[in-house]
């Protein structure tokens, strides 16, 4: 397995299809969109097998100083619980390493909790020295 960062160079319908994989169809409904998405984005993981499949990959969208957002982290349920997530985001962390604040926003998976904990992300409902608090706003989606 290798890591590269030219998402490029891959064939798209790849990444396609590792979303599709995960379930993250609304992703893929509009196709375009998501390569806008991937045009736009600051930085773009790639976890490349060794026989060329695409099966992880890391998204993120910074200014480079104040701000890293993680996008998107996905690995293959293949090859899930293997290092790949964990190296992939390693990866983007050192890329911004510079930056003040890296943030995602994750489902209330126990398992993508700890993921996150174990890199040292904190959920900012359980901070104590820090009052923060997250707030988000969705297009299409009812969120109470």
């Amino acid at each position: 397995m290798k890591i590269i960062n030219e998402w490029k160079s891959v064939d798209f319908k790849k990444i396609i299809e590792l979303y599709d994989s995960v379930g993250w169809t609304a992703y893929t409904k509009d196709l375009d969109s998501l390569k806008i998405a991937f045009e736009n984005s600051t930085l773009v993981n790639l976890a490349v097998s060794d026989e060329g499949e695409v099966i992880g990959l890391t998204r993120s969208v910074s200014d480079s100083i104040s701000i890293h957002y993680l996008q998107d982290i996905i690995v293959s349920p293949n090859y899930q619980r293997k290092g790949i997530g964990r190296k992939l985001l390693e990866k983007s962390l050192e890329y911004f390493k510079n930056v003040r604040t890296h943030m995602i926003l994750t489902d209330d998976d126990e398992k993508q909790l700890k993921f996150y904990s174990s890199m040292d992300y904190r959920n900012t409902k359980d901070l104590e020295k820090f009052a923060l608090n997250t707030f988000i706003k969705m297009k299409d989606v009812e969120l109470i």
